[in-house]
């Protein structure tokens, strides 16, 4: 079980350790920090095989364990145990010689115990270091702590004084904005890609990762799951921003500027003018810390370029429907659908292995209907749930047999209608009209040499309006595996059963004729036959394996 595991119980320990420290209850934080690193014995793995999965592991445990170190000085400092902080930082600065922070706590611990002098030769020696080895001067961090062991106040109260760090962390607010992780289903394969890059501790520029892919596929369960379980190593906050880039109503930059300040105590009356200026305070204001940031649900590059960190020591995850290709990323993923082994465990977790296992035909059925989309089998689940006397085979009957199938896929405030309605209405009216004869025609897979006219829907190269419903993903693409050949692509059941709803609703007598012209295209193209295996690469194509929340990032 992975509360048995010494590791998951060490990270569990740190995070409520921090919470605690967050909440000003020390004891009660140095209580969990010594917990936490009693659980250690040697290094992480020294009895394991190293390989690359092992090795990055054993480097992310033992990064993590620093961590903890740092914190429990800071604790022990702000509860006046500075003879002892002293001790213990001594062999932590030889085996660590270049980390700045142990430094910035031995300064301030030697200067509480009143040995001011040796307090300013630790900063000479940092200094002397990081200019030989590195070219650099110490972090503002220290320097400022360096700048108030020299004053003539630090001088006059002596060691009685409450001294930085844990004064100046104190005077900054720490942010602490995620929204609840959810037990859920996230791909582990995402978290094992975008974990090393957002922990780094070699890195040279601010980690910017990303989570993209279509409408109900999980991506923000993902990404706030991940920022929960990265928290040790962001201690200085965790900010997180809904832009509403799926709505018909995007945050506008500077409102998420400002809720940013606002919650790094930025006064909002010393706001500059300019959506520049505000940009580079809130640059300022992370200077130095280690700040992470969720940006969901953006709509584009051009929402998210103001509100990137610029210090080595943030990082940002952002989620998008779009793919955001021309931003600087560490590293991005492509989300998609679940297995359908992955869609039974899902169902399994939520109804009970039992109810799912007497219905596996009819489960697996279900699972089918859903397209394996994440949103589709959580309101499926929820809706069996809430009506125990339904069995798989009834939800099955009612998806395939009722004329509006999403429907059935509606439960309280979730609908699969919401993964495809904001990407049709930023069509533009051509693309629309397309969209909706596809739905009215039944033509699922189709491809268009470049230059293909549609005359009667007034669609003058259909080529181009495939790649461009494909760009909004209500499209997938059925790749051809021969460089040049024209693609084909797939309008998956569900939005299918969308594109007949819009169809229904808003296609004129025209677009109803036109249905056949689309049919004798399809038909035309069909000379080269799209064969299942080719459709299934494209549900296999999957990036990541989904998995229960706890076993990542590894």
């Amino acid at each position: 079980m992975p509360a048995e595991v010494d590791s998951e119980q060490f990270e569990k320990l740190l995070a409520a350790a921090m919470r605690e420290r967050d909440k000003g209850y020390l004891d009660g934080a140095a209580v969990r920090l010594k917990r936490a690193l009693s659980l250690w014995e040697g290094d992480a793995f020294s009895d394991a095989d190293a390989g690359d999965c092992v090795a990055a592991e054993a480097d992310r445990l033992a990064e993590l364990r620093l961590v903890a170190l740092e914190e429990q000085t800071d604790v022990m400092l702000a509860m006046g145990a500075h003879a002892q902080v002293v001790s213990r930082l001594k062999p932590l600065i030889e085996r660590y010689p270049l980390r700045e922070t142990l430094y910035r706590h031995l300064m301030s611990a030697l200067h509480q115990s009143g040995r001011p002098a040796e307090a300013l030769a630790v900063y000479a020696d940092l200094r002397a270091k990081l200019a030989e080895e590195l070219g650099t001067e110490p972090t503002p961090d220290v320097q400022r702590l360096y700048r108030a062991l020299l004053s003539p106040q630090a001088k006059h109260h002596g060691p009685t004084a409450v001294w930085p760090p844990f004064a100046v962390l104190a005077s900054r607010r720490t942010p602490s904005q995620l929204p609840g992780d959810i037990a859920d289903f996230v791909p582990c394969e995402t978290t094992d890609v975008l974990a090393p890059a957002l922990t780094a501790s070699d890195r040279t520029a601010t980690a910017v990762t990303a989570i993209t892919g279509q409408g109900g596929a999980g991506k923000t369960a993902t990404a706030v799951h991940l920022a929960h379980r990265l928290r040790p190593w962001f201690p200085d906050g965790q900010l997180y921003v809904d832009l509403g880039g799926s709505t018909g109503h995007p945050t506008d930059p500077a409102a998420a500027l400002a809720q940013m300040l606002l919650a790094l105590d930025h006064p909002m009356s010393a706001l500059p003018e300019g959506i520049g200026a505000q940009a580079a305070c809130f640059r300022d204001s992370l200077r130095g810390r280690r700040v992470l940031t969720v940006l969901d649900d953006a709509a584009d590059e051009a929402q998210v370029r103001h509100l990137l960190p610029g210090n080595v020591e943030s990082a940002v995850i952002i989620t998008s429907r779009a793919r955001l290709t021309s931003l600087p990323f560490t590293s991005r993923v492509e989300h998609a659908d679940m297995s359908p082994h992955q869609a039974l465990l899902l169902f399994r977790r939520v109804l009970g292995t039992s109810r799912v296992d007497r219905d596996l035909a009819a489960a697996r059925e279900v699972a089918r209907l859903c397209g394996c989309l994440p949103l589709a089998l959580r309101i499926a689940a929820a809706r069996l749930a809430a009506r125990p006397h339904w069995s798989f085979g009834d939800l099955a009957h009612r998806l395939t047999h009722r004329s509006r199938p999403l429907d059935e896929l509606t439960h309280g405030p979730l609908s699969v209608r919401s993964c495809f309605a904001p990407a049709y209405h930023r069509l533009a009216e051509d693309d629309r009209r397309l969209f909706r004869m596809l739905g009215r025609s039944g033509v699922r897979v189709l491809s268009a040499p470049p230059g293909t006219e549609l005359p009667s829907l007034a669609v003058p190269d259909v080529a181009e309006a495939l790649e461009r419903l494909a760009d909004t993903r209500l499209l997938k693409v059925v790749h051809p595996g021969t460089p040049g050949a024209v693609p084909r692509f797939w309008l998956p059941g569900l939005v299918s059963a969308y594109a007949r709803e819009r169809a229904e609703a808003e296609a004129s007598e025209i677009e109803r004729a036109a249905a056949q012209e689309l049919r004798r295209l399809a038909d035309r193209e069909a000379a080269v036959p799209v064969l299942p295996a080719a459709i299934g690469r494209v549900r296999a194509g999957r990036q990541g394996a989904w998995g229960p929340v706890g076993r990542e990032p590894r």
